[in-house]
């Protein structure tokens, strides 16, 4: 049976502020989302910790190599650019799957629809976090100190989780039609990767000529949000922060127009 209202098809700024306050809701479904990634399995969520502390391992000892990098330096870096990377990444790809995998409730539960983009993001930060500890591990290995600075990285994660939002909400939207569009978004992204300063450095690039591989990229400007206050420990520079507040201002706009022309039919196409 389908629990539907007029008053819930599109979705205004008051819906996502009292989605956002149901907030024990979507929490709760979405650490039970983690869960159930690794059910029956004896290390649980552990395996997000050792498959990203394997990953960033061995490529970092590859990479680091072949790009004669000082490990100290590269391997903090890489951990980063990939953690980052990931978050992006799962907010274009698996964002898009957002209102599909929660069919079920949404046609038998009075929630706003908002309430399930909360959701989506929810083992986004969890796995993150995962990362940024790892991040934290390998500087305590290399003996490198942190300063009060990094706490810049604080303001620039709301932007850079603000951004991502916004990337989760059109995506969703336009899933729900367009049941291709994970797939098409996932090869976009692995491309993407390849023209991203994630596991090289801009210093190689401008060296070779290439700057402009990161400076007309905007995912550039999002792993800077993150990556360049916990490397230095002070604030971005300011063409991060513009580049970034520009873009959010830009996927905002879009993300409401989605909204505007998509929202009310969600519930009929699923």
């Amino acid at each position: 049976m389908i629990t539907y209202n007029s008053a819930s098809a599109r979705p205004s700024l008051a819906e996502f502020v009292s989605a956002a306050k149901l907030w024990r809701v979507w929490v709760h479904m979405g650490l039970q989302d983690v869960k159930s990634r690794f059910r029956s399995s004896v290390l649980g969520p552990a395996w997000i910790l050792i498959n990203l502390a394997a990953i960033i391992a061995s490529i970092g000892l590859i990479y680091g190599r072949l790009f004669h990098q000082p490990m100290n330096e590269f391997l903090p870096f890489l951990t980063l650019g990939l953690v980052v990377w990931a978050f992006i990444g799962s907010s274009l790809v698996e964002g898009a799957n957002a209102f599909i995998v929660a069919e079920g409730y949404i046609k038998q539960f009075p929630f706003p629809k908002t309430i399930y983009l909360y959701r989506a993001m929810v083992p986004f930060v969890v796995i993150f976090l995962v990362g940024i500890l790892v991040f934290f591990v390998c500087m305590a290995l290399y003996q490198r100190p942190i300063g009060w600075g990094a706490l810049w990285v604080l303001p620039c994660f709301v932007l850079f989780l603000l951004i991502n939002f916004f990337h989760l909400v059109i995506v969703a939207h336009i899933g729900v039609r367009f049941r291709d569009l994970p797939h098409l978004l996932g090869s976009v992204i692995q491309i993407a990767f390849y023209l991203t300063p994630v596991i090289f450095t801009v210093t190689m690039l401008k060296e070779r000529g290439m700057a402009f591989v990161y400076m007309f990229n905007p995912l550039y400007y999002l792993l800077e949000l993150i990556r360049y206050p916990l490397l230095n420990s002070d604030a971005p520079p300011a063409e991060v922060i513009y580049v970034a507040l520009g873009y959010c201002v830009v996927m905002g706009l879009i993300a409401a127009l989605v909204v505007k022309k998509m929202s009310q039919r969600i519930v009929y196409v699923l």
